[in-house]
């Protein structure tokens, strides 16, 4: 599944962006959908561009304009995106009401910036302008003589307000507007809205990720890690079938018969908890069955984790084995790294060695690209700085595409 939105720039004065206001699509095409309202508009762009995804990986560290019809505001939906990213853009359909004023002012007091977009000039707006930071004037609505008129007669109650010129499209209105005394500006003549396709992740992918958060803090909660996996049937049945194969197979110990989830969780205990919630992450993104990178990325984090084990990083082994199993997700999902590592909750030491490159946990992954490349020089000198020797590295290899391939099958 994708998410499309439309970033559209806002300058100053001196031509520089600022801000971009985020403009909902569902699809490449540049406009909005007309069998959409903007109240699911609101919610999809706060769903899919702040709450599954970075923002900067949308917006660098600009401000964002975020359209929001005066129902949402009431509703309180605004309240739950970060004050210092954004613009609440209020947008007029009619007469503001008692409690979206109410609502303003709260949004205010809790420090956020608010913005009147397509400003008509009504005065049934004039009780709001305490709390407003900026003012978008369309001017292809509204004249240049009447825009400046409002502003002029005004000018007590607009001090503190900034003025944005929107669907400017000649130099000549961009001076214009800008010798009068506008801060900001926003139209074709300098960027129409550009497309920006992303991956978006299902909720079931989400709820995983929030597993795997979870169970990587320095103390986990385990009564919160039972209460997500109870959101997931299919996922709680998994886990209790794991746990008696693993704890049969690895320990000799048989669970009660019918165990709870939270007996399931405490028998199995964290490490192993781990390693079962990063491979079910994997194994449950959707369109990955059948993959060969699926398949790749398992190898990956058992060869990791064996052949950390047989060296002097013994320590590293549940770092490694992460650093390898989700060496590809990035690929698999088509997101960008920087963005998905922070996004899922890895710890730091793992997010470093994926995106970075570098340090000791990343040369356990790099053995493991070097044997799949047949790079065997590179490969050796790797396994001697890590203090592994050619047979391990072998025999770990086989042992982790046996575990892979049963994995799959």
């Amino acid at each position: 599944m994708y998410s499309f939105v439309a970033r559209q720039p806002i300058f100053d004065g001196n031509r520089v962006t600022v801000a971009y206001e985020l403009l909902f699509r569902d699809g490449m095409s540049n406009r909005f959908p007309t069998n959409v309202s903007s109240e699911y508009a609101t919610k999809r762009i706060i769903s899919e561009q702040f709450l599954s995804t970075p923002l900067p990986a949308l917006v660098g560290h600009h401000t964002s304009f975020i359209n929001f019809p005066p129902e949402l505001i009431v509703q309180g939906f605004a309240s739950i995106l970060p004050r210092d990213q954004v613009v609440i853009e209020i947008l007029e359909h009619d007469t503001p009401s008692d409690e979206l004023y109410i609502a303003v002012r709260r949004l205010y007091a809790d420090g956020f910036k608010l913005a009147l977009d397509d400003f008509t000039l009504d005065r049934n707006w004039d009780r709001f302008l305490p709390y407003i930071s900026i003012i978008k004037f369309d001017i292809r609505a509204k004249s240049y003589d009447e825009i400046t008129q409002y502003i002029q007669t005004n000018r007590h109650r607009l001090r503190d307000v900034k003025f944005l010129a929107e669907k400017v499209e000649t130099k000549e209105e961009f001076d214009a507007y800008k010798d009068y005394g506008f801060h900001l500006f926003q139209g074709y003549f300098y960027s129409k809205p550009e497309i920006i396709k992303r991956r978006r992740l299902s909720s079931n992918d989400v709820l995983l990720f929030r597993l795997i958060a979870e169970i990587n803090v320095g103390e986990p909660d385990f009564q919160q890690i039972e209460k997500i996996l109870r959101n997931d049937l299919n996922l709680s049945y998994k886990i209790m079938r794991y746990a008696k194969n693993v704890l049969y197979k690895s320990r000799g110990v048989n669970m009660a018969r019918n165990p709870t989830l939270k007996d399931t969780l405490l028998y199995l205990g964290l490490y192993e908890l781990r390693r079962f919630v990063s491979v079910a992450c994997l194994t449950n993104i959707e369109d990955t069955k059948g993959n060969e990178l699926y398949h790749t990325s398992l190898v990956r984090g058992m060869f990791c984790e064996l052949v950390a084990k047989s060296s002097a990083h013994r320590t590293l082994v549940n770092d490694v084995f992460f650093c390898g199993l989700f060496s590809l997700l990035d690929v698999i999902l088509d997101i960008a790294p920087e963005d998905l590592f922070t996004q899922i909750g890895l710890p730091e030491t793992v997010t470093d060695a994926l995106t970075k490159k570098e340090g000791v946990i990343y040369q356990f992954l790099r053995l493991a690209i070097l044997y799949e490349k047949h790079s065997w020089d590179e490969a050796r000198t790797v396994a001697r700085e890590l203090g592994v020797g050619e047979d391990t590295v072998v025999d770990s290899m086989r042992q982790a595409t046996e575990w892979a391939d049963n994995i799959i099958s």
